[in-house]
């Protein structure tokens, strides 16, 4: 019995045309745990699939991972380590690596050096051959150091409030979350780096001026007296004054604000004490941070002030406040 022949275009019963082939590149193969992106509206969602690869729950809804406890983003420093170190060496290169501290501590050098020179040949104008027992030839040596503190109280309180006003302090704090870390090693190249220009300026100051001095027979020498604790005292002064500008820095973040109240303290403060009634003024001027701090560039002490080392001791704790009070405010403040 012969089978019978379909008509043109019906199917024979039992038989499966193979597949085209782009049909066959279309058709990708359900692997386990794999979910299909949407591709030319073949992709079905299939039960325990979700678009994109992401998981059912067993209720059959789509979730996103969600933040376990003890789960934290990665760090976008991977190599950056929170140690000490670590962070003195960053401080380190963004101190020198910023135009403006470079500018700043070279007029600071500048005006101090160059205003010191200027006030030697001054002072020994008026001087009569031999007569060197009035004056304070070293003090007078450093003269610039009244207006070079101006200059550095810049440098101080811009190290700190510089990162605050571009937003910068958040990349610090995201490379070295430890706030007290990143603080105190601010701290320290703060007062290196000033410590090193103050010493600079005073040596510099002295050596330029003994120069001068010796044109008109007056001679001063390192080994006279108290000459050498008056120079080293003028490059430690400069560096208490960077660090209460830096201090007060940290506590009001604004560069303006910061440089203002230091000037304030140092200058105005000094200038309003004069005001004051006799009787008054005898006990307060001892107390001024500019005056007690200028005690350590004297030679000849003075009766109603402190002593050199008493009197820088008192303008280092104003400092030491200012700075302690900025070390508060960044650990406990948004930055």
């Amino acid at each position: 019995m012969s089978t019978p022949t379909p008509a043109a275009g019906q199917p024979i019963p039992g038989f499966t045309p193979p597949l085209a082939p782009q049909a066959q590149a279309d058709v990708v193969p359900q692997q386990p745990g794999f979910a299909p992106h949407q591709q030319s509206g073949f992709a079905q969602h299939q039960p325990g699939f979700a678009p994109q690869g992401r998981p059912f729950t067993p209720q059959g809804q789509a979730f996103a991972p969600q933040q376990q406890p003890g789960f934290a983003p990665p760090n976008p420093f991977p190599n950056a380590k929170a140690t000490f170190g670590a962070a003195l060496r960053s401080e380190w290169t963004k101190i020198r690596s910023v135009r403006s501290t470079f500018w700043t501590l070279l007029i600071t050098m500048a005006i101090t050096i160059g205003l010191s020179a200027l006030f030697a040949f001054g002072a020994v104008q008026h001087v009569e051959t031999g007569d060197q027992g009035g004056r304070d030839w070293p003090a007078d040596a450093m003269s610039g150091l009244f207006l070079g503190q101006l200059v550095i109280v810049v440098f101080g309180a811009m190290a700190i409030t510089a990162e605050y006003s571009t937003g910068m302090i958040r990349t610090s704090l995201t490379s070295q979350p430890r706030r007290g870390t990143l603080f105190w090693a601010k701290t320290l190249i703060v007062t290196l780096v000033s410590l090193a220009v103050g010493l600079i300026c005073s040596f510099s100051s002295f050596f330029f001026a003994s120069a001068i001095y010796s044109g008109h027979d007056v001679h001063v020498s390192l080994s006279d007296g108290d000459t050498l604790r008056a120079v080293c005292g003028g490059g430690l002064y400069l560096a208490v004054s960077a660090l209460l500008a830096f201090g007060l820095g940290a506590i009001l973040r604004h560069t303006a604000g910061a440089i203002t109240s230091a000037v304030g303290l140092l200058f105005v403060l000094w200038i309003l004490v004069n005001f004051l009634p006799e009787s008054w003024r005898t006990n307060v001027q001892k107390w001024v941070p500019f005056n007690a701090g200028m005690q350590i560039i004297t030679t000849h002490r003075m009766d109603d002030m402190l002593s050199p080392w008493a009197g820088f001791a008192v303008f280092a704790g104003y400092a030491a406040v200012a700075v302690l009070l900025g070390a508060i405010v960044m650990r406990n403040k948004d930055a």
